[in-house]
């Protein structure tokens, strides 16, 4: 009989939390009142403790937190309490810290005064891009077996690369990333070997790359769109390269092979510098950014020391690996979220000055 009433009663309980969150809610806009004509009376004393039992008891929506807080600052800023004004200050930038004191022209001036004394900044984002990318290759030796016309091969070398990458800004200027990429190129090598003859050799390869980045930007105040410049260096890996090669004539059919794994003659493991410009669109908690970047390895693409290695190019196909090193230049696109903010001082602006 007991458990039967205590069930009856849980929905009478809820209903009356309900109702007291509720009235809670309702008070709060009377009460901020209050508080405001309270501090255009001066009365400090009273406006600190009034916020203090709305903080204890009240039901503050994030506006309404906010509001509380501005009287607050502006309290402890006309009692002469800076070191309790500043740390009010703060939690009001950690609750918003996109507020804009241009914006609010009736917020009270001493709590725009202490707010203006502070900034804040992103100090941990995650950010994913795309970009396309047009490679160069930087040759330093061709060898020509059979043919027979005097010019370099052409290369068209293009791909596409992802990128998620994580950023630590520790100053507003500067910031440093780690952005784990996979990329997927084309790689097609033609050559004339005869006036009627050209010969074709083709490759696909995957590669995954991890860089370190320091970026910075020029900002001047709170801007929207912020420029800024970066370098960096990065490891790659190649985890895939397939190839075939074959002479194609002019009058005859001619049989494309079927791709073949040549990983093994290349060097899997590289490194490269990178830099590039970057234009970012800041939009509260969300970056739009555009950026054209360049990187270039230091290690050759082909083995040098396994140039004789694939005798099937060799004998079949009379062609020997170029020894290069690629230039790649990317045009990027991507979006950063900024997860945390920091709030910091001007001017060295603190407690003690």
């Amino acid at each position: 009989m007991n458990r039967i009433f205590k069930i009856l009663l849980l929905p009478l309980a809820v209903i009356c939390i309900a109702s007291q969150f509720a009235s809670a809610q309702d008070d709060a806009p009377g009460e901020l009142q209050t508080l405001a004509d309270l501090y255009s009376a001066c009365k400090y004393e009273e406006v600190l403790r009034l916020s203090q039992s709305l903080h204890d008891s009240a039901r503050l929506s994030k506006e309404q937190n906010l509001q509380r807080l501005k009287y607050t600052v502006a309290a402890y800023k006309d009692f002469g309490y800076r070191r309790e004004a500043d740390s009010v200050a703060r939690l009001f930038y950690e609750k918003d810290p996109f507020y804009n004191v241009n914006a609010h022209k009736d917020d009270p001036q001493p709590f725009k005064d202490v707010i203006g004394n502070y900034y804040t900044m992103p100090k941990f984002s995650v950010w994913m891009a795309v970009s396309k990318n047009f490679a160069t290759p930087i040759l330093d030796t061709v060898r020509s077996i059979v043919d027979t016309l005097p010019k370099d091969p052409d290369y068209k070398i293009d791909g596409v690369t992802v990128q998620i990458g994580m950023e630590f800004r520790p100053v507003k200027v500067l910031s440093f990333s780690i952005a784990p990429s996979y990329a997927a190129y084309e790689l097609e090598r033609t050559i004339g070997r005869t006036s009627r003859a050209t010969f074709h050799y083709n490759e696909s390869f995957r590669t995954l790359a991890l860089p370190l980045i320091v970026e910075a930007g020029l900002f001047v105040g709170r801007e929207r769109w912020v420029p800024s410049v970066y370098a960096g260096a990065q490891l790659k890996y190649i985890v895939r390269c397939k190839y075939n090669a074959y002479t194609e004539a002019e009058g005859s059919y001619t049989e494309v092979p079927d791709m073949k794994d040549g990983y093994q003659f290349k060097n899997r493991l590289n490194y490269s510098i990178l830099g590039g410009a970057r234009i970012n669109l800041n939009l509260h908690r969300t970056t739009l950014f555009a950026d054209f970047g360049m990187a270039c390895d230091l290690r050759h693409f082909n083995a040098p020391g396994k140039k004789f290695d694939n005798r099937e190019l060799i004998y079949q196909n009379l062609y020997v690996p170029d020894v290069f090193r690629l230039l790649d230049v990317s045009v990027k696109i991507g979006v950063k979220v900024n997860l945390l903010y920091k709030t910091i001082a001007r001017h060295h602006y603190g407690y003690d000055n």
